[in-house]
């Protein structure tokens, strides 16, 4: 009895030790792996190659899995980020917007924040299907509530696209165009 005791205590220090001892460097580690992924992604667009699907899945889940393991670390917030651009960048709007709002929720202080409602504004307005107005309003008034030293241009283009929230993109681009200033 005392020897199976002795030994899960050994076990568990053993554990515990290279546990708090190794989770730095399985952090630095993983953003190692990260940046190799991205590299790599990277080397195909320089040669204007299309990025293989694998690959790209490779780095959302090493992207995702800093999130799962080091919610806390500074970085995980911009894996969230990157990953919200990759799937906006392959075409899945809902997966990016699920992972935009993540970002929102969890990370109030993030400093790409603002870019993140905007792109979550544009998502229901012109990607997502059936387009939601009631989110568009919602994120753009997000957006100038946080952000009142907005540049001047960009809060009058988006009061304006407040106004008209009931047109979709199509038809409020038509508008424009035909004459209506937005100022």
């Amino acid at each position: 009895m005392k020897i199976a005791l002795l030994f899960f205590s050994v076990l568990f220090f053993t554990l515990t030790s290279c546990n708090s001892s190794g989770s730095a460097e399985s952090a630095e580690g993983l953003k190692d792996e990260i940046k190799m992924k991205e590299d790599s992604l990277s080397s195909f667009q320089v040669e204007n190659k299309k990025v293989p699907e694998d690959k790209q899945r490779s780095l959302l889940a090493s992207l995702v899995d800093f999130h799962t393991l080091y919610p806390e670390e500074p970085y995980a917030a911009e894996c969230l980020d990157k990953v919200h651009m990759l799937y906006s960048g392959m075409g899945n709007y809902k997966r990016a917007s699920q992972y935009a709002d993540l970002i929102l929720e969890k990370y109030p202080k993030y400093v790409n924040r603002p870019m993140i409602i905007e792109s979550q504004a544009s998502n229901f307005d012109i990607f997502i299907l059936p387009r939601d107005s009631v989110k568009v309003k919602y994120y753009y008034k997000l957006l100038l509530k946080e952000n009142p030293k907005l540049d001047k241009d960009k809060k009058e283009e988006i009061l304006m696209r407040l106004k008209y929230v009931s047109l979709n993109f199509d038809e409020y681009i038509a508008f424009l165009t035909k004459g209506h200033d937005i100022r």
